[in-house]
């Protein structure tokens, strides 16, 4: 494995690991709580299932862990669209790169890539017009569509080790502040700032706009710092307070019901 290829894995995997670790932890306190409160194991996977935007399969785990027992849910497992996650191969953009294509047209595509004022493939006028043959074939051709992708994959990991590099480096000294309205603020060591969303992936800076990066999936430098404090700290609190809001609202949401047909029994007698 190619040394950039290495670097890129090895960070995306640390963050991977330490977030989901801390996301486990979280879940299966919750779990525990809710044992402890008198829920029966099914009823705690409902409760935790229903907040779609934890890992399923990490609840149930949680949930039978808790309970010493298999369990089954009684609703289905909700599918939902995740947030931006900062991507560390190419292997994860390649569904935009190709939507961009069948969208914009191979001469869009490439002006894009290759002719914007900070282009993800700084190349010649030979290189382009080279580029530009194998994208008009790999709209409607699938081997010359694998052909581009493999093409690109170079560029694209580039591109994501430097914003990696970066983000990391001394020199730079990017400091990121969270803001009231759940995004960030990354300044850089010439006080230069720029807002930052990571639920949708996009920053302000003059990199990822002009760039591109947005519509191709890649992150920049400021994201990925924004990324990097957020991971695993704040995504753990945040968890947390999604798995208790929902637990909190379905147990008011069952006391109500019970309320009510109290209130309809006495009536009746």
């Amino acid at each position: 494995m190619p040394a950039q290829e290495e670097f890129l894995t090895n960070w995306g995997n640390q963050a991977l690991s330490q977030s989901e670790t801390g996301i486990r932890l979280a879940i299966a306190q919750s779990a525990s709580n809710l044992k402890e409160k008198g829920y029966s194991e099914s009823e705690a996977l409902d409760i935790l299932g229903a907040n779609d935007t934890i890992n399923f399969k990490l609840i149930q785990s949680a949930v039978e862990s808790a309970y010493g027992k298999e369990v089954v849910a009684s609703v289905e497992e909700k599918k939902v669209d995740e947030s931006y996650v900062v991507p560390t191969s190419y292997k994860e953009v390649a569904a935009a790169v190709e939507n961009q294509l069948k969208q914009l047209g191979p001469k869009q595509f490439m002006n894009k890539l290759a002719r914007s004022k900070s282009p993800i493939m700084p190349i010649n006028e030979k290189s382009y017009n080279s580029y530009l043959r194998l994208a008009s074939l790999a709209v409607n051709d699938e081997r010359s569509m694998n052909q581009l992708h493999g093409d690109l994959k170079k560029w694209f990991e580039e591109s994501m080790y430097v914003s990696v590099c970066a983000a990391k480096s001394s020199k730079n000294q990017i400091r990121v502040a969270s803001t009231t309205n759940g995004k960030f603020v990354a300044t850089n060591e010439r006080g230069a700032s720029c807002d930052v969303c990571l639920e949708s992936g996009t920053c302000s800076c003059s990199k990822f706009t002009q760039g591109h990066f947005g519509d191709f999936g890649l992150a920049c430098e400021h994201i990925v710092a924004a990324a990097d404090k957020v991971s695993p700290h704040q995504r753990l609190l945040k968890a947390i307070t999604e798995v208790n809001n929902t637990t909190a609202s379905i147990e008011e949401e069952v006391e109500n019901k019970i309320e009510l047909l109290n209130s309809k029994t006495i009536m009746r007698s």
